[in-house]
């Protein structure tokens, strides 16, 4: 072979080598950026998992810790003292000039009686039948068989405090005492007679003290004037007439002619004949 034709066939070798050798090296890249690409995505994506992951855990640990602690706020309430002590001050506004008709020259109010009880401890009911207690203490002021009545309620379990204080006279205007509630026995009643009169009285009727988890602080009561029922004077001063068959409790209405009274206030100004200031002592 001529010196021509090797250098011609050494050079047509070479150029065949190298157009070989290109076609591999784009194989391998491409692959390798195939595999990097794969690995990328893999990578991101557990990564990505990984954090929804947390989040979700963290979401649901936070969650359940703020619902915990909410809810732990929430039921935690201070406890009310299961027993307190209340001031009680009864001021008489029954006078002469505000209730001029037939007004008595010895009025006063008969000593207060009464208790602190539960539902089913109650010492009068308007629209009820009074007891003879109540009918003793408004025609005459006597306390004697009301306290022996409240004696049975408490004997039944239905009270556990007795309010056995002093009225209003003289020129006194008002009388101011303490006394006990407990949350079992949680309601209030008091009476006094307006003296003189047949049956006529003023009264608190199971007024509640505790209700909702909480003590009421204080409360001024305006008092209206009940009829007892029991007897049919018309006057403070009217001679005694029992009334057959005795009525029901229920608010003092008189004719003008007699007295100021109708549905237990004074029929034109609406005036009250006394009031009741309560207040929870700290």
């Amino acid at each position: 072979m001529s010196t021509a034709n090797t250098s011609l066939c050494a050079l047509i070798l070479f150029t065949l080598t190298a157009c070989g050798g290109g076609g591999g090296g784009d194989t391998t890249q491409t692959n390798a950026s195939n595999n990097t690409s794969n690995e990328t995505s893999t990578d991101t994506s557990s990564d990505t998992n990984t954090t929804t992951n947390t989040s979700d855990n963290n979401a649901g640990s936070s969650g359940d810790n703020t619902s915990t602690d909410t809810s732990t706020d929430t039921t935690e309430t201070a406890q009310a003292e299961d027993t307190v002590t209340y001031q009680l001050t009864f001021t008489r506004t029954w006078e002469a000039d505000n209730f001029p008709t037939n007004f008595p020259g010895n009025s006063h109010f008969s000593p207060l009686v009464g208790l602190t009880h539960n539902a089913d401890g109650f010492i009068f009911k308007p629209d009820t039948a009074a007891s003879a207690g109540m009918v003793s203490m408004a025609e005459t002021g006597s306390k004697f068989q009301l306290k022996e009545e409240i004696s049975a309620i408490q004997n039944a379990g239905n009270s556990n405090y007795l309010i056995d204080e002093s009225g209003v006279s003289g020129s006194a205007k008002s009388v101011t005492f303490t006394f006990e509630a407990s949350q079992a026995f949680s309601l209030l009643s008091v009476v006094s007679m307006v003296a003189p009169s047949p049956d006529w009285f003023i009264g608190l009727e199971s007024l509640p003290l505790f209700t909702d988890n909480q003590w009421l602080e204080s409360q001024t009561i305006q008092l209206k004037v009940y009829d007892a029922g029991s007897d049919s004077g018309t006057r403070f001063g009217s001679a005694n007439q029992a009334t057959s068959p005795a009525e029901s409790i229920m608010l003092l209405t008189s004719d003008p002619t007699d007295s100021d009274f109708s549905a237990g206030v004074h029929s034109d100004s609406g005036a009250y004949i006394g009031m009741i200031e309560i207040k929870l002592m700290q």
